[in-house]
């Protein structure tokens, strides 16, 4: 069986693997090497080889799906089925974990997956192997996690019970992907989930909200597997909510000391209410370069009203003692959260300015089915479009809604007055050429050509030079 794996990534202003796909592939492979897979990132990859890759002759098409790339994925299935139509279209990812049903209103996709997805991935092609399998309604009924169609109408099987030990999943395919095309940090996932509900959260349609760790001792393990594959490439974790318990965190920096691994990190996902002084110098020696926080909102009501059980003072406080200890803090914050008004958003900007904070970055409040803001929206306000979340990626700028309090017009000019402070997301402004070559020149180039020790303190070098010389943002 040959199974082609499709990553829609062209719009992406940061090209990075896909940790969803190379968890899939890998799972796949350990179940039954004899599947021949090979991946397709539509962000790195030139127009003569994709072209080549649809060529080829595929059993199956596995295509992972956000929002965003909902479109781009579509005419990827138009492309398969042109070559072979009755080859086997499948989607999975974020997109159809929040939509469910409505993404079968594509004919050309076949099945779908949501929630986590390798057990039911697995099961699925076992059951493909035998192409008779494909339209017998009484044994697709039973794969839980799939989505499918029995006589034109469409079949949503029961939800599929979340892997409890997450050490049991192989590490990602990470040689099925052009790993030297990816500038930056290798990205880890080491827990799934989160127990907190934020308003505009879609995290727990797909992961639950239950938080699942993996082991200090298997997270490790990868980080050492991926230094023999890439070299002593910085990496960073990808988690929601990577410090959920301390006591791991505390374990994973022991271990990454014993080893003497020095080879830098950071983390995408922190909360700044859970941390301390101890832990944050942990990080620190542990190679631990910068975190990026949650903040939101600097009004104490909107974070009430957005559920993020977390105060400013807590906030300050962490913000303080990572910065004490050596650690960069990337605050996040968003436009449009309910409650939201044009003095909140001055609000914010005051507080990024003096939080003391790396770097502060705002975006827009973005609406998805089955959260509380896309409910917000309904009861409270209205969509300025089609309330279709495949296309609010494409407002620039990006404003999907409008509530009695805070007018569209006064959202235009929250956004210039975030702008004017030179504190509007990177993912808004795009990425400039010249920051892409200093990564690239950071996380790939420079640990090939010095010896270990030496990169690890140049990486932090040239990281506070940076901030001095303000050349541009983390």
């Amino acid at each position: 069986m040959r199974l082609a794996m499709v990553y829609p990534n062209k719009q992406s202003t940061e090209s990075q693997m896909s940790l969803g796909l190379g968890y899939l592939a890998s799972y796949i492979l350990s179940k039954d090497d004899s599947i021949d897979i090979k991946v397709l990132d539509t962000a790195v990859m030139n127009h003569k080889e994709v072209d080549r890759f649809f060529d080829e002759q595929w059993d199956i098409a596995a295509v992972t799906v956000t929002s965003r790339t909902y479109r781009e994925a579509v005419g990827i299935a138009k492309i398969f089925k042109t070559k072979k139509n009755d080859i086997p279209v499948i989607f999975g990812g974020p997109h159809v974990s929040i939509m469910m049903k409505d993404v079968m209103r594509e004919s050309l996709i076949d099945f779908a997956i949501y929630g986590e997805g390798e057990l039911t991935l697995d099961e699925l092609l076992r059951l493909l192997k035998n192409s008779e399998n494909r339209f017998n309604a009484n044994v697709l009924s039973k794969v839980n996690g799939l989505i499918f169609r029995r006589d034109g109408n469409v079949v949503v099987n029961a939800p599929r019970v979340l892997i409890e030990n997450l050490d049991m999943l192989p590490f990602p395919a990470f040689d099925l992907f052009p790993m030297r095309r990816y500038a930056g940090r290798l990205p880890l996932i080491t827990s799934r989930g989160c127990p907190f509900a934020c308003v505009f959260c879609a995290s727990s349609q797909i992961w639950s909200r239950k938080w699942r760790p993996r082991s200090p001792e298997n997270i490790i393990k990868e980080v050492k597997w991926l230094e023999d594959k890439f070299g002593p490439r910085p990496f960073e974790f990808h988690d929601d909510g990577f410090n959920m318990n301390l006591k791991r965190v505390n374990a994973i920096c022991d271990q990454i000391i014993e080893e003497k691994i020095n080879i830098p990190w950071g983390v995408r996902g922190f909360r700044a209410d859970i941390v301390n002084t101890d832990v944050s110098r942990k990080m620190r020696q542990a190679g631990c370069s910068h975190v990026a926080i949650g903040i939101e909102s600097a009004n104490p009501q909107m974070l009430i009203r957005m559920g993020k059980r977390e105060t400013i003072d807590q906030i300050e406080r962490g913000i303080k003692m990572l910065q004490s200890a050596g650690i960069d803090v990337i605050g996040q914050f968003m436009i449009g959260n309910p409650g939201e008004t044009l003095e909140t958003v001055k609000e914010s900007v005051k507080f990024a300015k003096g939080s003391g904070c790396t770097k502060c970055t705002f975006g827009t409040a973005v609406p998805f089915p089955g959260t509380a803001l896309w409910q917000y929206v309904e009861d409270n306000g209205r969509f300025l479009v089609e309330p279709d979340v495949t296309r609010f990626e494409e407002m620039n700028p990006r404003i999907i809604f409008e509530t009695p309090e805070f007018s569209a017009e006064e959202r235009l000019r929250a956004i210039e007055l975030v702008r004017e402070a030179g504190l509007l997301g990177a993912k808004a402004e795009g990425e400039s050429r010249f920051r892409r070559i200093y990564k690239r020149t950071l996380s790939i180039y420079i640990p090939k050509l010095l010896p270990r020790k030496v990169v690890f303190h140049l990486y932090f070098l040239l990281r506070k030079l940076k901030r001095k010389l303000l050349l541009f943002g983390v």
